[in-house]
């Protein structure tokens, strides 16, 4: 695996479970910074970790994907193996990695959902990557469309890049207040505002959580405040991972709200399976994946809509049973298709037919 991901331990369970069948190598970037979080990760040397070989390399130029990149060291694959891209197809990352081949099988994962056109060198790159793949993942059903109108041709399977752990049945006593909650960006993108509206036109009592940070949050509090809804909203920053994790045992439903905009549609909604896994209800926009990540799991309404979204939220104050019955449905949807071991054991198999294909 060639990825800028796995320098987060928390992202690297799909490795794990790779590793309880065969060797896995991840190539990373030695140095890598989270700004939003202020967090960052160093790797001085190789390091083994749970059968996982984490081999660092130096992160060339901005640590951003598409204008910084790396490249495995020749002794990092071994020939006959599989080689994984999870970067985009333009960036510098893929390309260097996919033009020197090294004598593995090239497969590559891809996110993209809408069909961008870049300029050169981007497209070149893109270009040249998609000749040399033996085999591309994408994680959601509409990155194959955009990668067939972008000019591959090759084998090509769904599999999202990383799953959740399914931890035990966490006890949510009942509580008379619909307890809802947001996690991720703030950005008009997300749809934060059309929540807010939507849970203002409620006539039974709730009250929100929101975590994450960006440009929108102070337009976002000012609505609040205006609409008289400052004591039943918490605006309570950005939190590393194992922090977002405590607020699922107090938490009814979790709501996404994203709508698309000409260059981007959400990708899958990762905070959608953690909710799930927990048993946390979910209500989901039509926008991107995210109606193909809850299925018949939970509640999907028209993005943009506020009207929309308030006839889901209206239906899931009735009482616990539906939140109780979405919460079950979700994590049957999980332990069915997004932990860690069921996304390893798709992705193994779809390596097994590249292999044998070549």
């Amino acid at each position: 695996m060639v990825s800028h991901t796995y320098v987060e331990p928390e992202n690297r369970g799909k490795l794990r479970a790779l590793a309880a069948v065969g060797p896995v190598t991840a190539v990373i970037p030695a140095r890598w910074r989270q700004t939003s979080l202020g967090r960052q990760w160093r790797l001085d040397a190789p390091a083994t970790e749970a059968g996982v070989r984490l081999v660092p390399v130096p992160w060339r130029g901005p640590a951003r994907a598409t204008l910084g990149g790396m490249r495995p060291p020749a002794g990092a694959v071994p020939q006959g193996a599989v080689l994984q891209i999870e970067e985009e197809p333009w960036t510098p990352t893929a390309f260097a990695t996919a033009r020197r081949g090294l004598g593995a099988a090239t497969v590559l994962f891809t996110w993209e959902n809408v069909d961008r056109r870049f300029p050169f060198p981007w497209s070149a790159m893109r270009r040249a990557v998609f000749r040399r793949l033996a085999g591309l993942i994408a994680g959601n059903a509409a990155a194959v469309e955009v990668a067939r109108a972008q000019g591959y041709r090759g084998p090509v399977a769904v599999i999202s890049q990383l799953g959740v752990e399914l931890p035990a049945q966490v006890a949510r006593p009942d509580s008379d207040t619909l307890r809802l909650a947001y996690v991720g960006r703030l950005v008009p993108e997300k749809g934060v505002d059309l929540l807010l509206r939507a849970a203002a036109t409620l006539a039974s009592p709730w009250r929100l959580t929101i975590v994450g940070d960006g440009p929108a949050r102070p337009t976002l509090e000012s609505l609040a405040a205006t609409s008289g809804l400052g004591e039943r909203v918490r605006f309570l920053g950005a939190r590393p991972h194992d922090q977002v994790a405590g607020i699922w045992p107090e938490t009814d439903a979790l709501v996404l709200p994203s709508r698309s905009t000409p260059r981007w549609k959400e990708q899958l909604g990762h905070v959608l399976l953690e909710a799930m896994a927990h048993g946390v209800a979910t209500v989901g926009s039509t926008c991107g994946s995210i109606p193909e990540v809850i299925g018949d799991a939970g509640l999907v309404f028209t993005e943009g809509s506020v009207e929309s979204l308030a006839e889901s939220l209206r239906m899931l104050a009735l009482g616990p049973d539906p939140l109780r019955r979405l919460g079950e449905a979700g994590r049957r949807r999980v332990a069915g298709h997004f932990t860690n071991e069921r996304i390893a054991a798709r992705t193994r198999a779809f390596h097994d037919e590249v292999l044998a294909a070549r």
